[in-house]
């Protein structure tokens, strides 16, 4: 699948024999009530056994990295803004 679609792949698995897939995703998400071989092997364990996990796990994700990029967008803008004028010794600690 990663050859044919690209670099994006998940696997959701719970058993012995989902671990080398899991291990082989881009990202493995193993069910906790599993094998303790595909929790070893996934990049994500899901504590509750249920799929909804997944979903919820990807919106988590996406709010995390559009945070990440909003944070990094305001440090720039400040940093761009404030090392001019603190090196111009505008601003004096008091």
């Amino acid at each position: 699948l990663q050859e044919k679609y690209g670099n994006h792949v998940a696997m959701v698995g719970d058993g012995i024999n989902d671990a080398p897939a899991l291990k082989q995703a881009n990202v493995g998400i193993a069910i906790g009530a599993g094998a303790d071989v595909a929790i070893e092997a996934a990049d994500v364990t899901l504590v509750r056994g249920e799929l909804s996990g997944v979903v919820d796990a990807m919106v988590l994700s996406r709010a995390t990295f559009k945070k990440i990029v909003e944070n990094l967008l305001w440090a720039s803008g400040y940093n761009a803004a404030a090392i001019p004028i603190a090196a111009a010794g505008v601003l004096h600690p008091m």
